[in-house]
């Protein structure tokens, strides 16, 4: 075979490769847009109101708090609660110690991500089926912090008590989906903590088993042997399938740690699916990876978003302090609460506002 030929067939052999490549990429790019444009659910524009660290009045506020969502149910009314701070003169004064002004307010909440602004996210984590919103059954609040390469994160126990924002009354904090969707249940988060929220993301538990399976399972290392739903977890590392992983990461009521032991069971999963997801070998399943999520995910990232995302903040994703929510639980009205004092709230609150504002 004459060397010029050879060198022609090596040639088309390359311009081929990079053609199917190009055309393979530009699929991908395609199917990640259309399903970026799937997943996208922009949150209703809310005025900011700096929240009342609030110290219930009385015995009759814990007899009064309401116990699950319906238009009869009773609860505590605002006007039974002060807040906890006071000024100098012994007048109670919420704003006097605000640690946010409004341009902070503004800047939290409506970050740029291309100029690496540091920001606060709400993870849900939702039990929805046809027919019923359901509840969340996880809710993660993450602040990034891009120059110092970090990331702070606490999970709130779905039986928190909250002022719902919406009615003035006590309830369980993952009954605000219940009650108003997304947009009720970050406000009922920026209520608990004052942190204003930028983005949210939504994912339906549910859409758990089709993504773990597309990812070919995860390893999860199992802290405390059990059994759920019919299916057993003993002690030590194992290899979970979308079934499996959907019932490790919902039994809370055999873990000794509650809401707090689930969580971290769940993140063992996200973790390694995340892993996963970024492997070369999972490049031929993003088709079908991205069809998964555009099913099950829900969030007010745009497309660039996650692009800054990717770009500017993965140091910080990858290095997360977490944070415990100190309560204790509570029967009121024969109803269990998980009850968190002014003083932990406002703690959570000092420790984020800090942390978004470190240089």
């Amino acid at each position: 075979m004459k060397r010029s030929l050879v060198i022609k067939i090596t040639v088309y052999s390359l311009l081929s490769l990079i053609v199917i490549g190009l055309l393979t990429g530009g699929y991908i790019w395609y199917s990640m847009n259309k399903t970026m444009d799937a997943m996208y659910e922009p949150l209703p524009s809310v005025k900011w109101v700096d929240p009342v660290f609030e110290r219930e009045l009385g015995a009759q506020s814990e007899d009064s708090a309401i116990a699950s969502p319906g238009p009869d149910s009773s609860a505590v009314d605002s006007s039974l609660v002060v807040p906890v701070a006071t000024t100098a003169g012994g007048t109670n004064d919420s704003q006097a110690l605000s640690l946010l002004n409004e341009k902070d307010v503004e800047r939290l909440r409506h970050p740029s991500l291309s100029d690496e602004d540091p920001f606060t996210i709400l993870l849900l984590g939702v039990d929805e089926r046809a027919g019923d919103r359901g509840r969340s059954d996880t809710m993660i609040l993450l602040t990034l912090q891009p120059k110092t390469q970090s990331a702070v994160a606490i999970s709130i126990p779905r039986d928190t008590r909250v002022l719902m924002p919406n009615s003035g009354k006590y309830d369980k904090i993952n009954h605000a989906y219940a009650f108003g969707g997304t947009s009720l249940s970050v406000e009922a988060v920026e209520h608990l903590f004052g942190i204003p929220i930028a983005y949210y993301m939504k994912t339906n538990m549910e859409g758990l088993v089709g993504i773990v399976d597309t990812l070919g399972g995860v390893d999860v290392n199992n802290e405390r042997a059990f059994n759920y739903e019919g299916l057993t977890f003993p002690l030590g590392e194992q290899h979970l399938g979308g079934n499996e992983a959907l019932a490790y990461s919902r039994m809370r009521k055999e873990d000794p740690h509650g809401d707090f032991g689930r969580t971290q069971r769940q993140r063992q999963i996200l973790s390694d699916a995340v892993d996963r997801v970024t492997r070369i070998s999972s490049i031929t399943k993003l088709p079908r990876l991205l069809s998964q999520l555009s099913d099950y995910v829900r969030t007010n990232l745009t497309s660039q978003n996650m692009i800054d995302l990717a770009l500017n903040y993965r140091p910080a994703i990858k290095n997360v302090e977490t944070l415990n929510l100190q309560g204790q639980g509570k029967m009121i009205n024969g109803i269990y609460y998980y009850a968190v004092t002014p003083e932990a709230r406002q703690a959570i609150q000092k420790e984020m506002v800090n942390h978004l504002n470190a240089t």
